[in-house]
């Protein structure tokens, strides 16, 4: 594949990006003192800046790269993990869940798991998220190193290398705060970036009428343009789309990912808290499109080259690179400059909020109880560096065992998605519910997901499933056993609310 030379205009837009960029993440750092600056930026930090960086913690070099595969080869059926599995479980999140979240005063999820259970699930969850972090970093790692070796001939190795430096340095020293200010700007920059990929390859291909008419002629395509596939569409059938992604995976992803709530832990109050959520879903209406139709115009335009949609041969990561040589100089540098703030973005926002998991759930439960907020600085900057490091070495399987790094970070979640997600759902809204009950819920959920995906069952299914174990685990096993009493539960159940805003 021929790789682009840019010119001068394009290698100092990318340049001024990446200086800036890092420089106001490094100046940010000057006020990081301790591990609740760290962690969540004093819990001073503005809705509108948090808002954007739920945005961009979400859509990354992952999405960019994987939605533009996925779009050649599934069609728009891609845009429902947006449509289905975002905007409607942000809403559920801003006006249900995270004010309640919020009012706990936790650092983490798997922290309020344990507050509301015990030990137990606070641990096996802060464990998995820390696995799935890492598993992620990778999945980041090898989008952005596929898409520089293809488009500019750079060493997959030395690519990955110089990303985890870059954001590592600026995520070490300037924590959450750096991380949702530097999102600020890398949001508006990967909006203009998609949106000029989306205009420039249409227009190369005679707009969306074009568009559609070239496609209608490849085979393996008749469903290219469909929201909705039939119940018996082998990737993506209607069923598994509504039950695992709209009713699991998305609200999961929402409400338990912590890399997603720990931006909202650190705004001001409750309220700037359900208003970054509603940003957050304005801003999301338009993202489906804008990743998924570049996957479109690569297939109408690269077909030859890449082979059919449903092609055995396929190689994932190719698809973007293709059609970001559709653009012209200056417009290239902006769009490079989009995809590096996609890939920051991501990094920094799960680095951080591995981080901040293992030192509260982990290393102050089992190691340093009485640890100070500076010891916990120090230990949440060695975390993030040696997450980094677990992220590179994971790449190589990443890239050896998924056609598509999006169905590697899709498949990731589905192994524990659902029982989160049952434990949340449960013991937020039922006091009835036991300690006991989370246990085998956990358990059972986990291990139906494991099941099943090593039996080679689609990961939305592995979710649904997986989250229907989990829950009626946990509902038969608290029916045995006896709840902890209302005193308890003050505060962590919705019908029993605390006497007033818990302090961090």
């Amino acid at each position: 594949m021929k790789t682009l030379e840019l010119d001068s205009i394009d290698i100092t837009l990318v340049v001024v990006y990446l200086v800036a960029v890092a420089g106001l993440g490094l100046w940010l750092s000057r006020g990081v003192k301790s591990g609740k600056d760290l962690f969540l930026g004093g819990r001073n930090l503005p809705w509108w800046a948090v808002g954007t960086s739920l945005v961009v913690s979400d859509i990354g070099a992952k999405d960019m790269v994987g939605l533009a595969d996925d779009g050649y080869r599934h069609g728009l059926v891609m845009t429902n993990f947006d449509l289905i599995g975002c905007v409607f479980p942000v809403l559920i999140a801003a006006f249900l869940f995270m004010p309640y979240l919020w009012l706990a005063g936790v650092y983490t999820i798997p922290e309020y798991l344990g507050r509301r259970y015990n030990l137990a699930v606070r641990t096996f969850f802060a464990l998995i998220w820390g696995l799935f972090m890492i598993g992620t970093l990778a999945v980041i790692f090898v989008s952005a190193a596929t898409m520089f070796e293809h488009l500019l001939g750079w060493d997959f190795w030395f690519s990955v290398l110089m990303t985890a430096l870059l954001v590592g340095a600026y995520t070490t020293f300037g924590g959450l705060k750096a991380v949702v200010y530097t999102d600020f700007i890398s949001c508006i920059v990967l909006i203009a970036g998609t949106v000029m990929i989306c205009v420039f390859g249409l227009q190369a291909i005679g707009g969306w009428s074009g568009l559609q008419e070239e496609i209608a002629k490849l085979p393996a395509t008749e469903h290219h343009f469909s929201l909705i596939k039939p119940a018996d569409d082998p990737d993506y059938p209607w069923p598994a789309v509504l039950l695992g992604l709209g009713f699991v995976l998305g609200p999961a992803y929402w409400i338990g990912n912590q890399a997603i709530v720990q931006r909202a832990f650190g705004t001001r109050s409750q309220q700037e808290a359900r208003a970054s959520y509603l940003l957050c879903a304005a801003i999301k209406l338009v993202f489906p499109f804008l990743l998924v139709v570049p996957g479109l115009i690569g297939l109408a335009l690269f077909h030859n080259e890449l082979g059919e949609a449903g092609s055995d041969s396929w190689e994932g990561g190719r698809v973007l690179p293709m059609v970001v040589q559709l653009l012209p100089r200056g417009v290239l540098g902006i769009v490079l400059g989009a995809f590096l703030a996609g890939v920051m973005s991501n990094l920094d926002s799960y680095v951080n909020s591995a981080s901040t998991l293992w030192v509260n759930d982990i290393y102050k439960q089992f190691f340093k109880p009485d640890a100070n907020d500076h010891h916990c600085l120090v230990v949440g900057r060695t975390l993030i560096v040696l997450f980094l490091v677990g992220g590179m070495a994971g790449s190589y399987a990443v890239r050896e065992q998924f056609d598509s790094v999006y169905e590697a970070f899709q498949t990731f979640m589905s192994l524990f998605q659902g029982a989160i997600l049952a434990l949340l759902l449960l013991g937020m809204l039922f006091r009835r519910v036991t300690q006991y009950g989370g246990v085998a819920g956990m358990l059972v959920g986990v291990g139906t997901s494991a099941t099943l995906h090593f039996n080679g069952t689609m990961f939305l299914w592995v979710a649904w499933w997986s989250f229907v174990a989990a829950a009626s685990a946990t509902v038969l096993v608290s029916l045995m056993t006896k709840p902890y009493d209302d005193e308890r539960l003050k505060g962590l159940v919705y019908s029993l609310p605390a006497d007033k805003e818990a302090a961090v």
